[in-house]
């Protein structure tokens, strides 16, 4: 009897270390790491190029804009020069009070149109990084990658698989070249 107890608990203790190391060895399968220089893939984006090209034209209507409020401003000063001696007090204060609103609406313009064109770019650039985002994931889920590293960031230094870049992939999922 104790025999029979003793072969049966080694045959439990068999299965049981057979069991132990199958399971262990599952959980250490080599996750499948992929990754991808978003940087790259951005400057292929085409939304990109029609997006910097209207804030470059938003920019430079805020640049014209402020120049011909500079231009009115040193017109007026010199007006006011010329005239001014034949001015009544009343209209002169009423002149120097117009020229000093005009030089603080020119000297707080600059921040307003920073502050408009950082929304707009955001505006603009918030679409395509969901794009490239989505795009990202769906190449990542249909290649059955655990983790997508981003090297533009320098998380990754060095990658000896080459054949784990989506970049490639990505691109083809958008259509790009």
């Amino acid at each position: 009897m104790k025999s029979n107890f003793l072969t049966l608990t080694f045959f439990v203790a068999i299965i049981a270390t057979s069991v132990f190391l199958f399971s262990a060895k599952s959980n250490t399968a080599k996750s499948r790491l992929g990754y991808i220089n978003t940087a790259a893939l951005w400057q292929v984006m085409p939304e990109k190029a029609v997006a910097d090209t209207a804030l470059v034209k938003m920019k430079r209507e805020f640049i014209g804009y402020i120049q011909q409020k500079q231009k009115n401003f040193e017109n007026g000063v010199a007006i006011y020069k010329r005239d001014s001696s034949s001015m009544s007090d009343l209209i002169k204060k009423e002149k120097i009070d117009e020229l000093l609103k005009e030089q603080e609406e020119i000297k707080a313009f600059p921040e307003r149109a920073d502050a408009e064109l950082n929304k707009k770019k955001e505006e603009l650039y918030a679409p395509i990084r969901q794009k490239m985002q989505k795009a990202i994931d769906e190449v990542a889920k249909e290649n059955n990658f655990d983790y997508i590293t981003d090297v533009s960031f320098g998380n990754i230094i060095y990658a000896k698989n080459t054949e784990d870049n989506i970049l490639q992939l990505v691109k083809s999922k958008l259509g790009l070249k």
